[in-house]
């Protein structure tokens, strides 16, 4: 067997150092790839707002303020949610409904009847949803605790507080003009 140099085989201390040093980076790389997967899943941004629909270019609708005077617009109000996906996965939604303060009928929440769900939204795919607005609603009440979507894998994404406010003081402000006072 051939006879190596001794500093082929390199200093002890530079050995422990490097072993250390490959523990630690590869300890790093594997809690970062974890983390990273465990992330890695639809993240949806919602709003909501209170609106007319109004007829726009080339047959699409548009969510209008209430305030608005626009010509064909509807005199009916709507509740306009719209989410996008901001997440890296594809998300399929499901359905839009939320919660109570009070329960009304004996029910702590409500659905709301979709015209375009369920929806698959691909990574950074928005979509927006019409819901029908009946003054004796409760959102004109302040009932309204909660206003979510959810999706199939058992994901579930809340409108901001904030938004869900200012759907009710608007609902609040527009109620006399709808009802023609």
């Amino acid at each position: 067997m051939p006879q190596y140099p001794a500093h082929w085989f390199g200093d002890p201390n530079l050995t422990s150092f490097l072993a250390v040093w490959g523990a630690i980076v590869s300890s790093v790389t594997a809690g970062w790839t974890l983390y990273r997967d465990l992330r890695d899943r639809a993240q949806v941004k919602l709003s909501a707002d209170l609106r007319r629909i109004a007829p726009g270019g080339e047959g699409k609708l548009l969510s209008i303020r209430p305030d608005l005077n626009i010509e064909g617009a509807s005199q009916d109000l709507y509740v306009v949610v719209t989410a996008v996906n901001v997440g890296r996965r594809p998300m399929r939604w499901e359905g839009l409904g939320g919660y109570y303060y009070r329960p009304v009928n004996g029910k702590k929440g409500f659905r709301i009847i979709t015209r375009e769900l369920p929806k698959l939204l691909g990574e950074m795919e928005a979509h927006t949803e019409l819901a029908d607005f009946d003054f004796t609603d409760q959102f004109a009440a302040g009932n309204v605790r909660k206003l979510q979507i959810w999706d199939g894998a058992g994901g579930e994404w809340s409108v901001p507080r904030r938004e869900i406010k200012e759907i009710a003081d608007d609902a609040q402000k527009y109620r006399a003009r709808h009802d023609g006072v």
